[in-house]
């Protein structure tokens, strides 16, 4: 687990457990490494900004971002870009495949409304070989994250649904 992580979540009194394993990066390896529902698993996409300040994107680990409804978050879509790994360790003190939706170093957190169904989140620790678990509520008390639909998922169940028709 990350050091910044670790003093952040202890700082604010999270109750939260961390479960160690071999390295991961995909959803696919989570599925098959982790012995939690993948339904409650969260990744987390870090993105620099235009004045090089990061947003980290939380959203279901199944589902898709939706760049357009992310650029909408304050950023040109044509400027959004992905963080450089190394940036992304320099900042944040986290691997790419590990990071966790807190708002370290002054990161700007947004969770996907999709992750709200979750009563219990599995998501990354800043490091690519521990998993953090907490409850929805504690993690929404410590990120200081706003919501936002941030997934293609969330388009599509919205166009899916009988009000829609």
């Amino acid at each position: 687990m990350s050091p910044l992580v670790k003093r952040y979540l202890e700082e604010r009194g999270a109750a939260f457990s961390v479960v160690t394993h071999r390295p991961l990066i995909s959803f696919e390896d989570a599925k098959e490494i982790l012995p939690h529902d993948p339904r409650n698993m969260v990744k987390s996409l870090v993105f620099r900004c235009a004045d090089d300040s990061l947003a980290i994107v939380a959203l279901r680990a199944a589902e898709r971002a939706d760049y357009k409804k992310i650029a909408a978050l304050g950023e040109r879509r044509a400027d959004l870009r992905m963080a450089e790994e190394e940036y992304v360790r320099d900042r944040l003190d986290m691997e790419n495949g590990g990071v966790v939706p807190l708002p370290i170093n002054g990161a700007r957190v947004f969770i996907d409304r999709n992750v709200l169904e979750l009563e219990e989140v599995v998501c990354g620790t800043g490091r690519k070989t521990a998993t953090l678990v907490i409850a929805l509520a504690e993690l929404l008390r410590v990120a200081q994250a706003a919501l936002a639909d941030l997934s293609k998922a969330a388009a599509i169940a919205d166009q899916s649904s009988p009000a829609a028709s």
